[in-house]
């Protein structure tokens, strides 16, 4: 059963959409729906490391990841929830990012917490 958690798209049907979808053991699946131009937002805001672009960073700079196959398993989650988590200070663009980094934030760490897969898929 699928649980839209959030819904960031309504609004910008017709454009580029971003889904966070995190599974659980029954096959239920938490869905929130971004609309990219939030996503680009937010991801334009992470700087590289010392040893350049890693994680979701780097998926998303190198256009790799869910872009060659969606929905695409983020490998990393601890990795991708540190690195959105570092955003929630940022001055985005669009007032609404920040909500979107928040709840994005709050699905990892759940499905961290509970052991879960989360995947990315481009709509």
């Amino acid at each position: 059963m699928d649980n839209i958690i959030w819904d960031f798209y309504k609004g910008y049907e017709g454009e580029g959409e971003i889904q966070f979808i995190q599974v659980f053991d029954n096959d239920n699946r938490n869905i929130i729906r971004i609309w990219d131009g939030y996503f680009d937002d937010i991801m334009g805001t992470i700087e590289p490391e010392a040893s350049g672009w890693t994680g979701l960073a780097y998926c998303y700079n190198l256009v790799e990841g869910w872009y060659d196959e969606s929905p695409w398993q983020i490998p990393n989650l601890m990795n991708a929830y540190q690195q959105i988590k570092q955003t929630e200070n940022t001055k985005f663009r669009f007032s609404d990012s920040k909500k979107v980094t928040d709840e994005i934030c709050n699905l990892l760490s759940n499905a961290l917490d509970n052991g879960n897969c989360v995947y990315i898929a481009r709509e």
